[in-house]
């Protein structure tokens, strides 16, 4: 074999060893569907049943930009919802100039909370970006889960995070909150958003509006004006599933014990 051909040989090689690289990172990496669109959005409307609800997120803002559209259709249907911030977020940034940011979150939060209105809402005051280090924070969320007697936990994904954006204490809350649900809540069911394999869709199409204003309480974030990219999001999303808007997640029925 001329040197030429060797050559031409080992290029297409790597073309096809390219190719099937590329494939299986849109496999692995790429959120998508695991389920057809309509059952998707039957699973949505199962989640929807459930009438206790306990979300727990790492900082201020979490809820407004990834479930508060589905947080308000829980409390339009007369569900009892518990919002648990892990950290005041004090470590992020301050556009507004606050002179005591973790204080200046807490209050946008409560605010955000009158906009969606979910009856309670709890802060851990975790530190920022140190939420699982913290040796009294899974305690805690048994500790809540065990007073509050929740039906449906939903939280970050910390199996199947949604990429590019990841940050410890999201895939960490996340984390706890599985954890504590498989070794004694496996009574009760888990929707895992900013997930990358989502099996089930809420419509917020009906609802967006209110979640957008909620959001927008979060100045010191920069997200007074965050509408459109947010709007955006949850359009790709309804796209998958043939609504306008919705909010996606991984929902494992309670009488699934593992995930």
């Amino acid at each position: 074999m001329s040197a030429a051909r060797a050559a031409v040989r080992q290029l297409g090689m790597l073309i096809a060893f390219l190719a099937v690289m590329g494939l299986v990172a849109w496999v692995v990496l790429l959120t998508r569907l695991t389920v057809p669109p309509r059952q998707a959005l039957a699973a949505g409307r199962e989640m929807l049943k459930h009438r206790r609800v306990l979300a727990v997120v790492a900082h201020p803002d979490d809820a407004e930009w990834w479930i508060a559209g589905t947080l308000r259709r829980f409390v339009e249907e007369g569900a009892e919802v518990m919002l648990v911030v892990a950290s005041n977020g004090e470590k992020g940034p301050n556009w507004t100039r606050a002179r005591n940011l973790a204080e200046a979150r807490k209050e946008e939060q409560r605010a955000a909370q009158r906009v969606i209105g979910y009856q309670r809402l709890l802060f851990l005051e975790m530190p920022d970006r140190e939420v699982v280090k913290q040796s009294d924070f899974a305690p805690r969320i048994r500790e809540i889960a065990l007073e509050f007697k929740p039906t449906l936990l939903i939280t970050f994904d910390p199996r199947h995070p949604e990429l590019p954006y990841l940050h410890p204490d999201h895939e960490g809350v996340g984390r706890t909150v599985r954890e504590w649900r498989v070794q004694e809540g496996g009574g009760v069911a888990i929707a895992f958003f900013h997930s990358r394999r989502p099996n089930a869709a809420v419509d917020i199409t009906d609802v967006y509006e209110m979640k957008r204003e909620a959001l927008q309480q979060h100045k010191s974030q920069g997200l007074g004006g965050a509408g459109s990219l947010n709007r955006a999001a949850h359009a790709r999303n309804g796209r998958r599933v043939g609504v306008p808007l919705a909010e996606l997640f991984r929902f494992v029925e309670a009488r699934q014990r593992t995930d």
